[in-house]
């Protein structure tokens, strides 16, 4: 299999180097191997939030049970952890001393924490080459100001996930790669009355960005020092882009209403039962789209690159996770060489290699790619071309808090209180007054 290639950057600037800490040992607890039994000085218990979904924390259990199994006397509570909210709520425990000792971050929160002072710097605490292993684009959403404060869990992308049924059906022999094209084939299967779409778009701002990217648009520019030096989500060109969605793909393939609250329910579930032939989703989905009625067959899901807007441009948000450590850890060395050995086993190859495999997940590790289980399985490949055309997200401290006022902004461009240059400036005013307001460049 070939590895998931690094995201390309148009788009949001990254100030992430291009060249993530590698991990030196100075300082470091002594080497563990990431599996095996080893005699860890550390007894007692380490708190664990995750933020995944009820059946991924199930094989999540398994791997922190076989841990623990290495490691008498050490007891890992894991807690599911709601993602909305949970970096606020991390904020807040971090500010009353009570934050876990190891949390499940968004690729998107990790800086922010960081610049708070919340996290403990890992740069020291592993041996010399430990980030060689990992693919260069999750590894540079841990950095920030060239240290090391986030092991990367799981990357990730929106893809264009297609029922191949229907799109032969619809006079396709392949996932349609322009917007045009899924428009005109995705007419053929469209029956509003009946409920069948061609497309299912969300009312989600996350969702919205490859009609920002696609057109030739950028959400925001950021320099080297991590100042925003632009702000470009109101352009001419994402404009456009916004527009195009509603003049040519809103209530022509797909549903002309939404019920924001449970529009993300209802594009899986319209995708499972083969009503709908295309939607735009993440890996972290597969394992729950697969139970569906319309892939019991799962040779009938096919996953392709979002598909071009204009001049052949495409665009598609990397997400992910990274595990961060709460900086309290940092007064016991004991606990901290326990919870880097628990981060080396997570973070092993064979390891990712077991959630790739179960669920669906994208590893960071490169080598989990060469693992025969993942290497052999023809829905992770094709993710690669995913990857390779998506769009890093920035690492500004401060940027998770772009999505309030994008989506609720969105929200009113979508049911017509506001139109597409309306909706971006009202976006535009927010960020650079409030979100940013202390990150802006003079």
């Amino acid at each position: 299999m070939a590895i998931v290639a690094a995201a390309c950057s148009t788009g949001t600037a990254s100030t992430a180097p291009s060249k993530a800490p590698s991990a030196a040992p100075s300082g470091a607890p002594s080497a563990a191997p990431s599996t095996g039994m080893v005699d860890l000085a550390y007894k007692g218990e380490i708190t664990y939030w995750n933020t995944m979904r009820d059946i991924e924390m199930v094989e999540v259990q398994k791997q922190v049970d076989a841990w623990q199994t290495l490691h008498p006397g050490i007891t890992v509570k894991m807690t599911l952890t709601p993602f909305d909210g949970a970096d606020k709520k991390y904020e807040t425990a971090a500010n009353n001393k009570t934050a876990p000792d190891i949390f499940r971050s968004d690729v998107g929160w990790t800086s922010g924490f960081a610049a708070q002072g919340m996290l403990l710097d890992l740069t020291t605490l592993f041996p010399a080459g430990f980030g060689d292993q990992f693919l260069p684009a999750p590894l540079a959403t841990g950095t920030y100001q060239s240290k090391l404060w986030g092991v990367p869990q799981v990357t990730d992308a929106l893809g264009l996930q297609c029922n191949k049924t229907l799109l032969t059906a619809a006079g396709l022999t392949a996932p349609p790669t322009s917007w045009d094209e899924l428009v005109s084939a995705g007419a053929k299967v469209t029956n509003l009355t009946e409920q069948k779409y061609g497309f299912y778009m969300r009312g989600d701002s996350y969702w919205s960005q490859p009609f920002i990217w696609g057109w030739g648009g950028t959400l925001f520019t950021a320099n080297a020092e991590g100042k925003v030096t632009d702000i470009g989500v109101n352009s001419p060109e994402s404009v456009n882009g916004w527009n195009y969605l509603k003049d040519k793909v809103l209530g022509t393939v797909t549903p002309a209403t939404w019920d924001f609250k449970t529009d993300y329910d209802n594009m899986n579930a319209g995708f499972k039962a083969g009503t709908t032939m295309c939607i735009l989703q993440g890996p972290w989905a597969v394992a729950d789209i697969l139970k569906g009625a319309a892939f019991t067959d799962k040779t009938n899901l096919v996953i392709a690159p979002v598909p071009v807007g204009v001049n052949g441009k495409t665009g598609s948000p990397v997400g992910g996770h990274n595990w961060v450590v709460g900086v309290d850890v940092g007064a016991n060395a004991d606990k901290t060489a326990a919870v880097v050995n628990f981060l080396q086993y997570m973070t092993s190859a064979d390891q990712q290699a077991i959630l790739a495999k179960s669920l669906g997940l994208l590893p960071t590790n490169i080598a989990a790619y060469a693992v025969p289980d993942v290497a052999s399985d023809p829905l992770i490949n094709q993710w690669n071309a995913v990857m390779a055309a998506a769009t890093n997200r920035s690492g500004v401290p401060g940027a998770q808090g772009i999505y309030d006022s994008f989506g609720k902004n969105f929200q009113l461009f979508l049911t017509g209180s506001s139109t597409a240059k309306e909706a971006l400036d009202a976006t535009a005013n927010t960020w650079e007054t409030t979100v940013f307001k202390n990150q802006m460049a003079q």
